[in-house]
C-alpha cells in the first residue's frame, strides 16, 4: 500500500471582468493524470454577475462555497431549477449529455468565496441526462476533534456520510486546523487520486511536503490504496478532493469535456441544435 505525491503547483490569481477573481488549477499542470477525475478547479471570489448563460457537457460542474462567503448565489438552469445557496453550501450540476446554466451573486452586497470544480465522467456516463441539486451547510456532517474541524461535503469520512448523490463515489473535505501539530489521516482507496489546495496557512503532507496559500498538490494511490496524513499550521484551512481516477483521454474544449474528438463534436453539434434547452430567467 503506497501513495505518490506530484509536484507542487502555485497558481496566479487573475481578474475576470470587474466582479470576479480566479486562481485556476488545470489537470494538465500535473503529471500522469494525477488530478483525474478532476479536470479543473477555480478558487474564486465573485461579487458581481460575471458569466452569462453557458453550456456544459460531459462532466459535473460543482460549486463548493466557503463558510466566510457573504450573501447568496443563484443557479438557474435549463432543467427549470432556480436554486439559491450561500455560505458553506454545495451546488452540483451534473451536465451529462448537456445543460445550460448560469450562477450569479444575488444583490449588491454578496461576496461569494468558493471553488468551482469540474469533475469528469467516464465515457459510459457522459450521455446521462442532466441533473442538478444542492446541499445546505446545515445538512453537512461536521467532525470536531481537539484542534481540528472537518466538514464532510461529499462522501464518507470517519463514519460520517454526506447527502451528496454524485454519479460516482467521491470524497470532499473542508478542513480547518485550530492548533498546530494536529494530524488528520485521510484513507485513499486503491486507484484513487486526491487533490489538495490550501486556502489559508500551510499544510504538511505525509511529514514530507509542505504547501501554502495558492498552491495545490495531487496524490495517487496504487492498486492497494494508502493513507494521506495532513498536518496544518495553526489556523490553516485546506480542501481535499478525492475520487477514483478515470483512465481515459481528457479532451477539454471550453465547457465541454470528452474522451474523443468524435464525442466532443457530437456534444457541440447538439448544443448548436438547441438540444441542451434554454434557461428561463425567474425572479429570485
Amino acid at each position: 500500500m503506497s501513495t505518490q505525491l506530484s509536484n507542487v503547483i502555485t497558481a496566479t490569481t487573475h481578474p475576470v471582468g470587474t466582479g470576479c477573481t480566479i486562481t485556476q488549477f488545470r489537470h494538465d499542470l500535473f503529471p500522469a493524470a494525477m488530478m483525474s477525475p478532476f479536470v479543473m478547479v477555480d478558487h474564486f471570489h465573485m461579487w458581481e454577475p460575471t458569466f452569462e448563460v453557458h453550456p456544459h457537457a460531459g462532466f459535473s460542474a460543482v460549486t463548493l462555497v466557503f463558510e466566510d462567503a457573504k450573501g447568496t448565489m443563484v443557479s438557474q438552469d435549463s432543467l427549470g431549477n432556480n436554486a439559491i445557496f450561500g455560505a458553506g453550501d454545495l451546488h452540483w450540476t451534473m451536465a451529462g449529455r448537456g445543460i445550460m446554466h448560469t450562477q450569479i451573486p444575488v444583490g449588491t452586497q454578496s461576496h461569494i468565496h468558493a471553488l468551482q470544480i469540474f469533475v469528469n465522467l467516464p465515457a459510459a456516463q457522459k450521455n446521462l441526462p442532466a441533473d442538478s441539486f444542492h446541499i445546505s451547510s446545515d445538512k453537512m456532517p461536521i467532525i470536531e476533534n481537539e484542534g481540528s474541524r472537518v466538514r464532510v461535503v461529499a462522501g464518507d469520512f470517519q463514519g460520517h456520510r454526506s447527502l451528496t448523490r454524485a454519479p460516482r463515489p467521491i470524497l470532499m473535505l473542508d478542513i480547518q486546523f485550530q492548533k498546530k501539530n494536529v494530524d488528520i489521516e485521510v484513507p485513499m482507496p486503491g486507484k484513487w487520486n486526491a487533490w489538495i489546495h490550501v486556502i489559508k496557512g500551510h499544510i504538511t503532507i505525509d511529514n514530507s511536503r509542505e504547501i501554502g496559500v495558492d498552491q495545490a498538490i495531487c496524490i495517487s494511490a496504487d492498486d492497494q490504496g494508502g493513507t494521506i496524513k495532513l498536518k496544518g499550521s495553526e489556523g490553516a484551512h485546506c480542501v481535499i478532493l478525492s475520487a477514483e481516477r478515470i483512465d481515459e483521454p481528457v479532451i477539454a474544449r471550453g465547457p465541454f469535456v470528452f474522451e474523443s474528438e468524435t464525442s466532443l463534436e457530437k456534444a457541440v453539434n447538439d448544443f448548436h441544435a438547441g438540444k441542451f434547452g434554454s434557461v428561463v430567467s425567474k425572479p429570485y
